[in-house]
């Protein structure tokens, strides 16, 4: 009786391990700015425009033209694929900040600054 218990105690921890939605790329600072850099390496630039706030600065919203563009399709892969969070995002209300390193070889350093709407995370300026 006691291995049975142990069996289907195992086998719920399991099936609800494996059965974990996937993160909300607007969750949270990081999220966002991950989901940003899994586009550039993936080639799935559709997500992008969502991912960018309406009031965005000019390379923001760049940023959301490479859904529709090949030629910055080609710019932002080349910038971004080897891009990742340096450190931990610096949250101040509605507003976060959040360093990178991105580039052609992932070493240029800069700021992701992200606003909160509506319960989401924007990227705002850098």
């Amino acid at each position: 009786m006691r291995t049975l218990f142990i069996v289907l105690l195992m086998s719920t921890i399991i099936a609800t391990g494996c059965n974990s939605s996937p993160k909300d790329p607007q969750s949270d600072p990081k999220a966002l700015a991950e989901a940003i850099f899994a586009a550039a390496k993936s080639g799935n630039y559709s997500t992008l425009p969502a991912l960018i706030a309406a009031d965005a600065d000019g390379d923001s919203k760049m940023i959301a033209q490479a859904a529709s563009d090949q030629n910055i399709q080609t710019e932002f892969k080349k910038h971004f694929e080897k891009g990742k969070v340096s450190g931990e995002p610096v949250v101040n209300g509605d507003a976060a900040s959040v360093n990178i390193l991105f580039g052609p070889d992932g070493t240029k350093e800069e700021t992701f600054e992200m606003v909160k709407k509506d319960g989401k995370w924007y990227l705002h300026s850098f």
